[in-house]
C-alpha cells in the first residue's frame, strides 16, 4: 500500500458468503478494486473489494478516488473470442504455461502474451517478475495464483483469496 490516508473510512460491506458487517478503517489507502487498511486496535491489514460496499458513511466515499469498483467479469465459455477477458500466465516453467494457457482457453478467458490494455486477469507462477505483476497493478488488472485460476476457471468468478496476491 503506498498512498496511506489517516482520514477514517466507514463503510457497510457484505463479504463472499453475504454477512454484512459495519467497518471503520483508521489508516488505509486505494489499491485499485480494493480498499486496504487497518481498524482500531486491528493486529493485521484487512482488504475490501470496492464493488461489495453497500454504503459508504459520513461523505467518506468523496476520499477514495473510485468509491464504487467494478466486480471482476465473470467468465463464460460461450463468450466469442473477442469478448473474452484476457489473462496472462507469468513465473510458469513453458510446458506448465502452455497447459495453464489450454485450461484457461477452454474455460472461456483470451490468453495474451504481454501486459496489454485489456488485460483482465495476470495468474502468478512461483518466478512471476515483479515489473510485470506491478505493471498489472497499475493498469487495476486482478492479480491471482494458480489455485484461484482454477477456482475461475471451475465456477466463473474470482475468489476472494485472490486479494491477498493483489496486496503484497
Amino acid at each position: 500500500m503506498t498512498d496511506v490516508t489517516l482520514s477514517p473510512i466507514r463503510f457497510r460491506y457484505c463479504n463472499a458468503v453475504g454477512e454484512i458487517t459495519e467497518r471503520t478503517l483508521v489508516k488505509w489507502g486505494e489499491v485499485g478494486h480494493y480498499i486496504r487498511g487497518w481498524g482500531e486496535g486491528d493486529p493485521q491489514v484487512r482488504t475490501f473489494r470496492k464493488d461489495r460496499v453497500h454504503e459508504y458513511y459520513d461523505g467518506c466515499a468523496r476520499l477514495l478516488r473510485d468509491p464504487a469498483g467494478q466486480p471482476p467479469p465473470k467468465v463464460v465459455r460461450d463468450r466469442p473470442a473477442d469478448a473474452r477477458p484476457h489473462i496472462l500466465f507469468t513465473g510458469f516453467a513453458k510446458v506448465q504455461r502452455a497447459t495453464l494457457e489450454s485450461k484457461a482457453n477452454a474455460a472461456g478467458l483470451k490468453v495474451v502474451q504481454t501486459v496489454t490494455q485489456g488485460l483482465v486477469f495476470l495468474c502468478c507462477g512461483p518466478n512471476a517478475g515483479p515489473s510485470k505483476v506491478e505493471k498489472s497493478r497499475a493498469q487495476n488488472v486482478y492479480v491471482l495464483t494458480e489455485p484461484d485460476m482454477h477456482v475461475l476457471m471451475a465456477t466463473g468468478e474470482l475468489p476472494d483469496s485472490a486479494i491477498d496476491l493483489l496486496m503484497r
